[in-house]
């Protein structure tokens, strides 16, 4: 009798200190994060927003995505490989050849934006990119900062922008 009385304290002491870790969790993980790149692209700035705005080509490019729905010229819907729902675009502000931004959503707990402004260089164009996004609930937040690195993704992101550019531009 006494060593059923020792395990179910432990398991009860295990699924209280897991309870208290979740809410700390929640309090210290900020639900805003930022993410600033930058990225020499060896193409002209009217490259660099050819690809981006050629939202059909994007499965050629990201590996990640396993389609994408142009809804209009400025909407779009990415279904990302293992994720539960698609991020829903909308294009914000278009003002090429110096910048464009994007909002995004994935359902209703997890939202962001897109800044991306280029720079002429002596071989091309520098492409400065901030990602920002914020979460409505902890297990969003959670979850997000335990799986999900924003800015190796955002990097990983515009490694590939640079190819693909890159490579039409030849």
């Amino acid at each position: 009798m006494r060593l059923v009385k020792v395990i179910l304290l432990s398991v009860a002491a295990i699924i209280v200190l897991c309870g208290a870790a979740f809410v700390v969790a929640g309090l210290l993980i900020p639900a805003e994060r930022s993410f600033t790149n930058e990225v020499e692209i060896n193409a002209p700035a009217e490259a660099v927003w050819a690809v981006v705005n050629d939202r059909d080509k994007y499965t050629e490019w990201q590996a990640n995505l396993t389609r994408v729905d142009v809804v209009d010229d400025k909407n779009w819907v990415e279904y990302p490989k293992d994720s539960p729902e698609p991020l829903r675009f909308s294009q914000v502000t278009d003002q090429r050849p110096r910048r464009m931004e994007f909002n995004y959503s994935m359902g209703n707990s997890f939202g962001g934006k897109w800044r991306g402004e280029v720079s002429p260089t002596a071989n091309g164009t520098k492409l400065r990119t901030e990602d920002s996004y914020s979460t409505q609930s902890w297990l969003t937040k959670i979850l997000i900062y335990t799986f999900f690195d924003m800015d190796k993704f955002a990097k990983d992101w515009n490694g590939r922008l640079k190819q693909r550019a890159e490579s039409l531009n030849r």
